[in-house]
């Protein structure tokens, strides 16, 4: 009876996140990319995390617990009662996306089709997928307005980080052109935010793959990864190495 209240708390209450170690469990997180972020601040690097909290992001290839543009700076944390998973179901859905997604077989990062949200996409509704699990559809944009919208930041720094670059970009432009430089740089920047919000938003509209995470399953089988890792990865392995 022990046992099973406190697998019902894991499973439907949020665990702790720990700032200092970045470990958030079951979570998606994102960092920002200047200067691309300065002009479109919902612009930005995501990764997933497995229940112990440790990071995983897609950029070509999969890394592990360094994610490819710094640590996170918002968050978004899910219960596993979501999707009706167990954290080891968690993890052992997010294992198969982490290999298919290394896999020399696998989708191509190109970041305009294919780019970082794809392996998310992917991996959130394979959780629904499962037996029991609670279907819900994800994909590009609505991952992008779930962490804009909701995500919290990590710290104080994680949000001068996000929107730093942007203040310091109008001040300089107020202070040395005055209101006809910010103008200037308003127009400048509407018109970069508007072809990423026509690309993306029809882009995923049309259905095209790579904005739903659309592959299939390459985690069966002898694996070939892209990375200089040559076995398969081990999630249990990461799990242990989180506790240490």
């Amino acid at each position: 009876l022990i046992h099973s209240a406190v697998m019902e708390d894991i499973i439907t209450k949020p665990l702790p996140v720990d700032h200092r170690a970045h470990r958030y469990p079951a979570c998606i997180v994102w960092t920002p990319i200047h200067p691309i972020t300065a002009i479109c601040p919902y612009v930005g690097h995501v990764g997933v995390c497995t229940s112990d909290g440790i990071v995983f992001d897609w950029v070509g290839m999969v890394n592990r617990d360094d994610m490819a543009f710094g640590w996170p700076a918002r968050y978004v944390q899910f219960r596993f009662s979501d999707f009706g998973v167990t954290p080891d179901e968690w993890d052992q859905t997010l294992h198969a996306s982490v290999c298919t997604f290394n896999h020399r077989q696998g989708p191509v990062y190109t970041f305009v089709t294919w780019n970082c949200h794809g392996m998310l996409s992917q991996f959130l509704g394979n959780l629904g997928k499962r037996e029991g699990g609670t279907f819900r559809r994800y994909n590009l944009v609505t991952l992008v307005g779930l962490i804009f919208f909701t995500g919290r930041f990590t710290s104080v720094a994680g949000f001068l980080s996000t929107f730093g670059p942007t203040i310091i970009a109008y001040s300089l432009a107020a202070g040395l052109g005055g209101a006809a430089a910010v103008f200037e740089l308003l127009k400048v920047c509407l018109y970069i935010n508007a072809f990423f919000i026509v690309w993306f938003v029809g882009a995923t509209a049309c259905g095209m793959s790579g904005m739903h995470g659309r592959w299939a399953d390459l985690s069966g089988g002898p694996q070939e990864h892209r990375s200089n890792a040559e076995e398969d990865i081990d999630m249990r392995e990461y799990r242990a190495t989180a506790r240490t």
